[in-house]
């Protein structure tokens, strides 16, 4: 959610023209929106994306959507506004906002690329909070600089830590600004670390006594992925494709 306030509000070039000792709103205003009234979309809507839709429900955006591959079960898509839009292209192309949350595998790598960069609305903003990989450096470089990504966020990169030279570091839009990359430090606040250290533990005490894991501590089951397990063996049983990337 910081990474998509960032971007809308163009925080970083408000913070820098501060620090650097200026004053000029009307620099800042002409690339800076609201949240409200915009379309998000996220990719995946898994643990982390699911809880994303939640957050975004106070903002009062204009319609909230979702891609996956597998859908949420009915209770869960009660929790939530959000309407699922079955082809990513289309949801890419209804989007304002578009969002990251969903694991790197093969289907996902360099998903986000030339080719579906320019699906998306020119001036989209898109946040990658998920893997740095899933979007290609060069691709999302260049749609900042020809303006039709107007802001590239998030924490994550395809080679941590990333080098000097990475175009991530210095990728702007037009107007100078759209960049809201972090370090990895999503993860490692202190309070991150204590439930890491809590989680581990109960991940060893469950293994020792033969008890089976907590499905958010699971990452393969099978030798598939966990987190599309379910949803890929209920087509393969019915005899569909598995949708999505």
């Amino acid at each position: 959610m910081m990474s998509i306030l960032l971007l809308v509000r163009n925080f970083v070039p408000a913070h820098d023209q501060i620090r650097s000792g200026d004053w000029n709103v009307a620099e800042i205003a002409r690339n800076s929106y609201d949240l409200e009234g915009k379309v998000v979309g996220t990719v995946g809507a898994g643990r982390i994306g699911y809880r994303v839709l939640q957050r975004l429900a106070p903002f009062d955006c204009k319609e909230l959507l979702w891609f996956d591959y597998t859908d949420l079960p009915e209770d869960a898509k009660k929790g939530i506004n959000a309407r699922r839009v079955e082809k990513l292209e289309d949801m890419l192309a209804q989007c304002d906002v578009v969002t990251i949350n969903c694991p790197l595998h093969e289907g996902t790598k360099g998903l986000f690329n030339k080719e579906l960069i320019s699906k998306m609305k020119k001036g989209a903003w898109l946040v990658n909070t998920a893997r740095g990989a899933i979007c290609d450096r060069t691709a999302v470089a260049e749609a900042l600089a020809s303006g039709q990504l107007n802001g590239y966020a998030g924490d994550v990169w395809d080679v941590q830590p990333a080098p000097k030279d990475h175009p991530w570091r210095q990728a702007v839009n037009p107007l100078g600004a759209g960049n809201g990359m972090t370090p990895h430090i999503s993860g490692t606040s202190i309070d991150a670390q204590e439930r890491y250290a809590h989680g581990t533990h109960d991940i060893i005490k469950r293994y020792l006594a033969g008890e089976e894991q907590l499905p958010a501590n699971l990452i393969v089951i099978d030798g598939d992925y966990a987190s599309r397990s379910y949803g890929e063996r209920e087509k393969k049983a019915s005899g569909q494709k598995p949708a999505g990337p």
